[in-house]
Parts: C-alpha cells; structure tokens; sequence
C-alpha cells in the first residue's frame, strides 16, 4: 500500500544508509577485481546486514525484504568461483544496489512506501537462488468472505460426451491467446482471445458454481488491462499462465471440477490487478466493498512512470527517435519538391544540410551506421550547392531525392524490424534498390491485410446482426462474398493454409445459415463458427505484425470448423 512514513526518521540516518549503500557496493567492485580475495565480498555482506537493520528499525517491508534477499544471495558466492553464473549473479548484486539507493532517494521525495516498486528486483535476485517468485499482489491486503454475486449468464447446455471436446477447443483457444501475450506480440487480438475463453468457460459452468468466480474475474481484468493499456508485467503474464493451467484441471476432471472452490491467490492477484487499473465502476466497487479493500493509492500508469525512475532510461527512447527522424526526413522532403517545383535552387543551403546531419546522427544512434554514412556522403554534394548560391541541376535533385527515400525506407525497415541489419549496413547500390522495394512491397501487403481485416470485422457484425434478428439471413447476405475476398487476399499473399479454412467457412455459410432449414442448436453452432472467424482474424494480425506468421494458430479454427462437419482440405508441402 501507499502508506505515509516517517520522513522525520528517514532523514536522520538517510545520509548513512546511502553511505552504506555505496560502500557495500563498492566493496563488491573490489572483490570483482580478485574473486580469490574473501575480505571484501565479507565486508560487503556486512554492509549489507547494517542496511538491513535500518529498513528495519524504519518499518520499510519492501526494503527490508529486498535488503534480506540481497544478503541471502551474496551468501551463496563463493570465493575462487570465476563461473559465468557466479558473474551474473555479481551483475544483479550491482543492479539491487543501484536500485537500492534510488529507492532510498524516492522515499524522501514522493514521502510514501510504496513497496510493490522493489518486487521486480527482489524476484531477479530470488531467480537467481531457483527461489518461487513473489506474486505482484505480495504486499497487497484482502479479506475473504463470501463470493460476489456473479451476473447472470445464459448458459451453454452440453452432454457428458460433449463437455470435453468443448473445453478442449476453449482451452486451444485460450492458449492461443496466451502464446501471442508471452511472446509479447499482437497482445491486444491476443487477450481478446483469452477473454473470449473466459467468457464460454464462465457460460459453461453458470453463475452458480463456485469455479465461475475465476473466469469471471479473469475476463474483468483483461477488460481492465486492455481498457486502462496496462503494461503486460512478467508477474501478469505468469499470472494468465496460471489461469491456464486451472482450465487444465477442469478438462481432465471433467464438468465436477466446476464444484471446486478457486485458489484464493488466483482470486487475490485478480483482484489486485483489478484495484490498480485505477477503473471506478460499479462492479470494482462492488468488489472493494466485499473483500474489505481499502484505496491503493495509486494506478499502474502511476506505478510504471515511478518504476521508469527507478529502473533508469526509458524503454521506448528507440521508438521516440525515430518518430523524429521521420519528422525531420519529412521536413526536407518538402524543401526538395518546393525546389524541384520551381527554378531548381535552395534557399538557405546550410539549413538544410544541418537538417539532413542531424538524420545522419539520429541514424547513428538507432544502429543505422551504414545507412548515416551514405547521408553524410550527401551531405557533401549539399552543401557544395552553397558555390553555385543555392542552384542545384536535377541530376543533383535526383540524386538526393533517391537517397532520402533509401533513408526513409530503411527508417520503416527499423520501426517493422523487416530488414536484416547486414542489408542496412552494406547499404550499397542495389541493397538500397532491395530496401525501397522491400519497404514498397511492405506497404502493399499491409493495404492488403488491412482489407482482409475490415472483411472479417464486416463479417463478424453481420452474424451479430443475424443472430440477433432471430435468423434474418438478409443479414448475411453477403458474407460468401466478403470472405470470398478475404480468402482472395490471402491466396495473394500466399497464406494458403489460411485461405483453406476461408474456404470452409463460405461452404458451412452456404449449406447451413443460406439453408432454407435451419438445424436445431443453431445458436451453439454459430457460436462454434465465431470461433474459427475469430482465430483467422488473429492469425492476419499476427501476419500484419510478423513476416513469419505462425499459421499453427489456425488449428483452432480448423478444430471448429471439423466440429461443425466442414474440415479444411489443407494440407501441408
């Protein structure tokens, strides 16, 4: 929790304990320089003890248990030992110690506890042991009573025999989701996913099983997390990871498994994550009100700007840079047309070239050595126009106008990661004439995905509108015809196991929801066809994010479709 401290306290010994922060990383900086020495990693240890004592004696739990930690891992150093591990570990020694007297400093200035800030550290140092990391929720208080009332929803009706091709398929689905969320790619398709499982698993099971409390809160706090765009943490995606494997429970146990009260640090770390999105509506409240949950104090965008200070630079430093190389390359293609439009002549020529030597040095820093080099070769024709007053032949134009668009298409190549370093780097003639095609070649497959995107979404509202109207098939007129064109796209783009499933879909569309009879359970069965729409849609995604897309993800979708008796003819070279 936020709470207040005695800075009163603090500032008594706060000039000591940061001394002894100091020394005792010093101390391991001398043992670095002769691991067979023993007198300084001792000392360092007991530094480490004092500093201990002070949290202590000042009631801090977050850098009290982060102090301890770091004693306990330095205990396990031996001397002598010149092991690569033994060298990693000294490495996140250093870092708690930096960290260590950050928080320290932060304490004084934001004048409150905030002891979730040092999980992050203390969990790098308990990895390190093979310790159990601390769950985000550690120092989070709730008290268990009886469960919320879950709202009421309609619920799926399946057989014994059908309960477990069902829950295989939602787990399938879940987990889809879940790999795209731990590879860090495509998260937000990719929790749509897993909350789409959710939300089926919570249908399944009804209100009133004890078990529907997990699914419940699951699907709450991927809302919250997509809602209030907080940061997929480690600890959050281990958490999803969990949730998996209670699914995994219930499809070897079966429908019973449904009776089974849900594991109350699931609940707690839920909930946490539900208190700190910082959200404030009724349901939250609801909750707050329920397990006694006092104010937090603060949000995770709060959280994330104070762990950035903590943690140094931040991660997005790359991505800004860009943003204003692409800014400034703007700029003076501007300046090029202006020129080319009229009598072929500059301005103020030394403007100019100081523009294109500050693309040249924000190349540099991003990486883009090869790519700097020809722009300050550039550079030199510029500014010899400053001779002829300005006056430029169209040669010239040509010439730096060529160049300028090689920068900008390898600027694009960074922000996509769509080129190998080694073809930026050469950067001679023809791999310049490789860049800007790549880069032009990219940008014709996005236009091109981002069609099949809209043809699926248009897809999608059209069998809400279908289900809703009690089965108008005037609103599904058209979908053979939309994904015959989503399946056009992906023939193009030569996704040909994705264009197989295409071809399934518009065969169940055209023999069973064109039917002039409905089959019975049609509900159910749209249900199952929204599921292979869906998973093809988060495969295009990962197509319009990756230039490998792992097709694998369409397994679920083919799953679906073999369960409403169209199976995809695909089959693997």
């Amino acid at each position: 929790m936020a709470d207040t401290l005695n800075l009163q306290s603090l500032s008594m010994v706060k000039e000591e304990l940061l001394a002894t922060i100091e020394q005792s990383g010093r101390e391991l900086e001398n043992f670095l320089a002769d691991k067979d020495d023993a007198t300084p990693l001792n000392a360092c240890s007991n530094g480490i003890k004092q500093i201990l004592g002070i949290f202590r004696l000042l009631e801090l739990k977050g850098a009290s248990l982060l102090a301890e930690e770091l004693y306990l891992t330095v205990s396990t150093i031996e001397p002598g030992d010149n092991a690569s591990t033994s060298t990693k570990k000294l490495e996140k020694i250093s870092a708690a110690f930096f960290v260590m007297s950050a928080y320290v400093e932060y304490l004084q200035r934001a004048r409150k506890r905030l002891p979730v800030l040092l999980i992050p550290q203390i969990n790098e140092l308990r990895k390190l042991r093979k310790e159990a990391v601390l769950p985000e929720s550690h120092f989070f208080q709730v008290t268990f009573r009886d469960a919320p009332l879950i709202p009421p929803v309609e619920p799926i009706v399946v057989t014994d025999e059908e309960f477990k091709p069902l829950l295989t398929r939602l787990r399938q689905m879940y987990q889809v989701g879940l790999i795209g969320v731990l590879r860090s790619k495509q998260s937000i398709p990719a929790l749509g996913l897993m909350r789409r499982s959710l939300i089926r698993l919570q249908r399944l099971g009804g209100s009133d099983k004890p078990l529907t409390l997990l699914w419940w809160l699951g699907n709450l706090a991927i809302v919250a997390v997509v809602k209030q765009n907080m940061e997929l943490l480690e600890s959050r995606k281990m958490l999803f990871s969990r949730l998996d494997r209670v699914i995994r429970q219930v499809q070897q146990s079966g429908s019973v498994a449904y009776q089974a009260m849900p594991p109350k640090g699931l609940v707690k770390e839920l909930l946490y994550l539900l208190m700190l999105s910082g959200m404030n509506s009724d349901i939250i409240q609801k909750l707050r009100k329920i397990y006694a949950i006092p104010d937090l104090g603060y949000t995770d965008e709060e959280l994330g700007r104070e762990r950035q200070a903590l943690q140094g630079p931040s991660a997005s430093t790359v991505s800004s840079l860009v943003k204003v190389l692409q800014g400034e390359i703007s700029n003076t293609k501007k300046v090029l047309e202006t020129a080319s439009q009229g009598a072929f002549q500059i301005d103020d020529v030394n403007s100019l070239a100081e523009t294109l030597n500050k693309v040249a040095e924000i190349l540099a820093i991003v990486g883009l050595k090869g790519p700097s080099v020809i722009l300050k070769n550039e550079i030199t024709r510029v500014r010899s126009w400053n001779d002829r007053d300005g006056q430029m032949t169209e040669a010239d134009l040509d010439e730096t106008a060529k160049t300028l668009l090689f920068i900008e298409s390898a600027t694009t190549s960074l922000e996509n990661a769509e080129l190998s370093s080694d073809s930026l780097e050469a950067a001679n003639e023809v791999a310049q004439r490789e860049i800007v095609a790549l880069s032009e070649l990219s940008e014709a497959t996005k236009v091109v995905l981002k069609e099949t995107e809209a043809g699926l979404s248009l897809t999608k509202r059209a069998l809400n509108a279908y289900s809703e109207s009690d089965y108008d098939s005037g609103h599904i007129r058209n979908i053979v015809k939309t994904l015959s064109s989503v399946r056009g796209g992906m023939l193009i783009l030569m996704h040909e196991r994705a264009s197989a499933v295409l071809s399934s879909c518009i065969d169940f569309v055209d023999d069973v929801l064109m039917s002039p009879d409905l089959p019975p359970a049609l509900k159910e069965l749209l249900e199952t066809f929204a599921d292979a729409i869906i998973s093809i849609e988060y495969y295009i995604d990962t197509a319009a994010n990756s230039p490998n897309a792992d097709d694998s993800v369409l397994k679920l979708a083919e799953d679906s479709l073999a369960a409403l008796g169209f199976p995809s003819e695909y089959r693997a070279a």
